[in-house]
């Protein structure tokens, strides 16, 4: 059964196709008859394809008649077997951000650069909220590199429509970053500063701490997004004779040297499940928005006015990796990067720290 609704001047005709919502836009002041029309030829080719009769396809669809919800679906379900099931899911969830700002229903060719404006706008008035609410420090700059994010993933969506001749190239949304002031030097944690965030975690918030304190581990290659998901980190990822720890992200898995220190702290939590060890089981079970809670407030309780989260143990693993005399591929092996171009801003930590320690020495 398909939906007839009127949006300002043109019709639209809502529809399912295969469990999954799909629009037809139709021109403006389309006379209702001809969108009646329409719609009962729609829902008797709908009757055939279902039927196995004849196959429905939407190549007629007009790109100037798209809506911004149905070249998100569109793009998206091209580019499904891809590219990763994490990019996938950044692409949707930055569109239903900019869907929810200017409207799921708004056409493609109607967009324009206020478009865009209003949807920085909105980002950064939800993401003072945001710190507001949780009581963390509010960065501009760090908030700016977060929405610009936002803007890559909207920007390739259209690409991509446009790659896949879904878009003809004048309708592609132009989209530029925002500026921001200077290339910031990731946070790092001083020892002290570890123990005293240590010391206001406890439980299984507690151990990730020190997991990814020494494996330098990215947030999501221990943790799960859901309770839904089987990704994370399981005992089975874990070789207490080789001392080592496979973590995946992106498709890709890597192994990681365990030191000591965690490995007795993991043999220590495997002997408290007893009974109930099971090695396909989670490590840690409490998801990612959870787990960068947990850290957020301990960061606070700890008095530290330093922006990171989770993000800023990784950093300061590999900082320490390098001040311990490691080699720059070293580090980019054990951090997982694609590209030694990223491992490289840590040498420039290195320089930093360096460079205060002799001010404080010979001040």
């Amino acid at each position: 059964m398909a939906h007839i609704r009127k949006i300002g001047k043109s019709y639209q005709i809502q529809y399912y196709l295969n469990g999954r919502k799909r629009y037809k836009q139709l021109p403006p002041n389309t006379p209702r008859a001809a969108v009646e029309a329409e719609k009962k030829k729609l829902e008797a080719d709908l009757a055939l394809h279902k039927a196995g009769i004849k196959r429905f396809t939407e190549h007629d669809r007009k790109p100037e008649f798209l809506s911004v919800a149905e070249l998100a679906d569109l793009v998206l379900e091209a580019r499904q077997h891809e590219v990763a099931r994490e990019t996938i899911d950044r692409n949707r969830y930055a569109m239903q951000l900019f869907m929810e700002v200017i409207g799921f229903d708004t056409l493609v060719s109607e967009l324009k650069p206020s478009h865009l404006d209003r949807f920085v706008k909105a980002r950064f008035e939800a993401m003072q909220v945001f710190y507001q609410q949780r009581g963390r420090h509010f960065n501009e700059d760090r908030v700016k590199r977060g929405i610009n994010k936002d803007l890559e993933n909207i920007r390739t969506v259209f690409q991509a429509a446009v790659k896949k001749e879904i878009l003809p190239e004048k309708l592609c949304l132009k989209i530029e970053k925002l500026k921001v002031d200077r290339q910031r030097l990731p946070n790092v944690l001083t020892s002290g500063e570890i123990e005293r965030i240590a010391g206001h975690l406890q439980g299984e918030a507690w151990l990730a701490f020190w997991i990814i304190r020494y494996t330098g581990a990215r947030r999501s290659e221990i943790a799960r997004k859901s309770l839904g998901d089987d990704r994370g980190l399981k005992w089975k990822h874990i070789d207490f004779e080789r001392n080592t720890i496979r973590l995946y992200a992106k498709k890709k898995e890597k192994r990681v040297p365990m030191h000591q220190k965690l490995c007795e702290l993991l043999l220590a939590r495997k002997a408290e499940l007893r009974e109930s060890f099971d090695s396909n089981a989670h490590v840690i079970s409490l998801v990612r928005d959870t787990l960068s809670d947990y850290f957020a407030r301990a960061i606070a309780q700890a008095g530290i006015d330093k922006p990171g989260a989770v993000h800023i143990l990784r950093h300061t693993a590999a900082t320490s990796l390098l001040e311990s005399g490691a080699n720059i591929r070293e580090v980019q092996e054990f951090l997982g990067h694609a590209s030694i171009t990223t491992t490289e801003i840590y040498t420039h930590v290195v320089q930093d720290r360096l460079e205060s320690a002799v001010n404080r020495a010979f001040a």
